[in-house]
């Protein structure tokens, strides 16, 4: 009897003993898993994955300059605009090129100059710098571009093969218009497309002549101005174009050497859209 009791003892004790062991093995499992670090969502690496890489930036930066803020960041692109891929490699050949114009079906298809301090310097040369008696095209140098004026003008010469602004004469003929209605203009930045809204033949008047003179106008300060300029570019085209503007349009002129008259013109106008 004796015997049989130490046995059970001895048994009870084995069980309790796996049983402490058992529960030490799971206490310690948990434990574990306890400790993990936290796996992240998909959202969360990726923002933690960015803070640290800024981190890292910020931190080799801070040797050299001090970070750029939010917002001084979109005054840099505000004021500094992607340029178009097609103007850069121009742009970088040129930093005088402002644009470049184009009539489909003629062969306007020149890059667009622009010196504020010397309006003829492209008179007599051509897009690098040298003398050449065909020119460039060039936008009058009392035109501002930033902030753009209502009413951009374009110099060109009306050469005897076509070339350069030889082609607008052309316009004189109602049905070259109505297959080249419109001219496109790319400036550094963005692709413009212009309507064409009065055709006519002027010429460069005396100081003292209290005329209609299209090349002094640039910029429209007030609805009056406007009307001025616009009733006036309606009255003298050469046929009757059905295409209306209003205060807050914006425009580009196109002017030439026209031989009918002594210092004539040859202008086309037309209207962004």
């Amino acid at each position: 009897m004796k015997e049989l009791d130490e046995k059970i003892f001895l048994k009870m004790a084995l069980i309790m003993a796996g049983v402490v062991m058992i529960f030490c093995a799971v206490n310690a499992i948990f434990s574990s898993y306890g400790n993990a670090p936290k796996v992240p969502h998909r959202e969360e690496a990726v923002l933690d994955a960015s803070k640290s890489d800024k981190s890292t930036s910020k931190e080799a930066e801070n040797s050299n300059s001090q970070p750029i803020s939010a917002a001084e960041s979109i005054v840099s692109e505000q004021r500094y605009p992607l340029m178009l891929p097609n103007m850069r490699p121009v742009y970088e050949k040129n930093s005088d090129v402002v644009g470049w114009i184009k009539i489909e079906g003629t062969c306007i298809d020149y890059p667009v100059m622009y010196t504020a301090d010397d309006g003829e310097f492209y008179l007599y040369r051509n897009f690098y710098k040298n003398k050449d008696i065909n020119g460039s095209i060039f936008i009058d140098a009392h035109c501002s571009l930033n902030p753009r004026d209502t009413n951009l003008i374009f110099h060109g010469h009306n050469m005897n093969n076509g070339s350069m602004f030889g082609a607008l004469i052309k316009y004189k003929s109602r049905e070259f218009y109505d297959s080249h209605r419109y001219v496109l203009f790319d400036t550094l930045y963005e692709s413009q497309v212009y309507e064409v809204l009065a055709v006519f033949i002027s010429k460069v008047y005396n100081m003292s002549d209290n005329v209609f003179k299209y090349y002094r106008f640039y910029d429209a300060q007030n609805e009056e101005g406007f009307d001025y300029f616009y009733d006036n570019i309606k009255r003298l085209s050469l046929y009757e174009i059905d295409l209306e503007a209003e205060f807050g349009d914006e425009f580009i002129t196109l002017s030439t050497c026209e031989n009918s008259v002594k210092n004539g013109r040859f202008v086309v106008v037309a209207k962004r859209i």
